[in-house]
């Protein structure tokens, strides 16, 4: 498993718009509770979902796929990642539906054969005989880090005019809502399950296929987190681009289920290898990998490995699954 907490300062940025509200378009909010010297407070602020970073993830994974010649399906390929979710899109995909519960693993392994972002961002089948397979890549909401009473984040309306074609409106005034906020991202790939079909039953054709490609499918799962560690997610882009830095990064690759700490504050590097350490014990694991980036200054154990760039830890992180 691979899996990282980091901290990204953006300035400027409309990334994860939801709705129009007259002339302002919002930015998406959500509430959290702070400690604070009174006690537990809510506070509502700004956030990116983990469908949006989700989805530009497997777009990411559509590009890479394609140049490595693995498989994408039709409506993956043009970026719609509705998924296998109904007979009409198996028809048009080319796939029979399950004829009964026994059949069900008959299924899923031709979508897997058929669509690697089915296989890696999983799908679900929602016919007389469901299908459900768990996305293989997940992702946390964007939260601003959580540093006290004052938070690092802010949201405001920018006033903005845009030429309108009617002769009496010339101009129209629209308004986007902006926020700035040092942002907390959490992930994690189970690269392990990766061409590993999740239903159970007797191996059926087309498994021994699967098997073959695993080590390209998990190169591109990996390749494909490239997209977020440099920031290229959300939407709103053409005008919005954000000022965006990866400040701090702490990645680790287990063979048992870890999620570092969650970059909130200044030690979470240092406090998610001392756990690391102890869950190492509980494992009884010696295949244990920590990477970290550090644009910040903050404390890292002496014992990690520290690397300069998102470049250099997709490198380390290939290398790691050889």
């Amino acid at each position: 498993m691979i899996s990282g907490s980091a901290r990204f300062l953006i300035n400027v940025e409309s990334l994860n718009g939801v709705e129009s509200v007259g002339n302002l378009t919002k930015h998406r909010t959500a509430p959290v509770v702070v400690k604070t010297s009174t006690g537990y407070l809510i506070r509502y602020v700004p956030v990116i979902s983990g469908e949006s970073l989700a989805h530009a993830y497997q777009a990411s994974l559509v590009d890479i796929a394609k140049s490595m010649n693995l498989p994408v399906g039709l409506y993956s390929s043009q970026y719609e990642f509705i998924k296998y979710s109904s007979d009409e899109v198996l028809k048009e995909e080319g796939i029979s539906a399950p004829s009964s519960s026994n059949d069900v693993r008959r299924f899923e392994v031709e979508v897997l054969l058929k669509d690697i972002v089915s296989d890696v961002g999983g799908f679900m089948y929602a016919g007389k005989y469901p299908v459900r397979r768990t996305s293989r890549i997940k992702f946390g909401y964007m939260i601003p880090a959580l540093t006290g009473e004052e938070l690092p984040a802010q949201l405001e309306a920018q006033f903005h005019v845009r030429y309108s074609s009617k002769v009496e409106e010339r101009q129209a005034i629209f308004n986007v809502e902006v926020s700035s906020a040092l942002y907390t991202l959490t992930f994690s790939l189970d690269d392990d399950l990766i061409a590993v079909p999740s239903t159970i039953g007797n191996e059926v054709e087309g498994e021994e296929e699967l098997e073959g490609q695993k080590t390209d499918r998990v190169k591109a799962a990996i390749k494909s987190l490239y997209s977020i560690l440099t920031g290229n997610f959300g939407g709103k882009r053409s005008r919005f681009l954000p000022s965006m830095k990866l400040m701090s990064m702490v990645v680790t690759v287990t063979d048992f289920p870890f999620i570092p700490e969650p970059g909130h504050t200044d030690d979470y590097i240092k406090v998610s290898v001392e756990r690391l350490n102890k869950a190492k014990s509980i494992f009884n694991s010696k295949n244990v990998e920590v990477f970290t980036i550090n644009n910040e200054n903050i404390e890292v154990p002496s014992n990690v490995k520290t690397l300069s760039s998102a470049e250099d830890l997709i490198d380390e992180l290939i290398k790691s699954k050889k």
